[in-house]
């Protein structure tokens, strides 16, 4: 198993959360919503990537993204799916599988705002990176899985 949620990026930590009732519920700190009435959110936080996503992809995706990349590695070792059962795989078979309701929606929010200065502004990947199977795909592609892929 692997999770990434607001009670917890470990599978024991969200679970004994969920079990003790603790709410993901707070206070919004990702960016300032103070024109809006509701001020709360199940953020993720204390999230990192270090040791499941190269640096330079952090960089260039959409934290959703992110957040699949490391959840499904992370399920694949718990799965005792290690470099040796992964030589050993026909990658061509293999595919994935995530649950997901939206795509990169900052990545989509900041190319309405650079297109507010110029269309010149606007990241290339912005169409791409914002579709909610890109998670899904690029958890195939670092892996090297060329089977079916799909976000649902």
């Amino acid at each position: 198993m692997g999770v990434v949620t607001p009670l917890g990026h470990e599978p024991d930590v969200f679970y004994n959360n969920l079990l003790e009732g603790v709410s993901g519920i707070s206070e919004i700190e990702t960016f300032d919503c103070a024109q809006f009435p509701k001020r709360i959110a199940g953020e993720i936080k204390s999230f990192s990537t270090d040791g499941w996503v190269a640096p330079k992809f952090s960089k260039r995706m959409d934290k959703f993204m992110l957040y699949s990349l490391t959840a499904g590695k992370k399920a694949l070792q718990d799965g005792g799916v290690n470099e040796d059962v992964m030589e050993e795989l026909d990658k061509t078979k293999c595919g994935v599988l995530i649950g997901s309701a939206m795509g990169g929606m900052k990545v989509f929010n900041d190319a309405i705002e650079a297109l507010r200065i110029s269309y010149r502004k606007m990241n290339p990947f912005c169409v791409p990176f914002a579709t909610t199977n890109m998670g899904s795909t690029m958890l195939a592609m670092d892996l090297g899985w060329m089977g079916p892929n799909y976000s649902i």
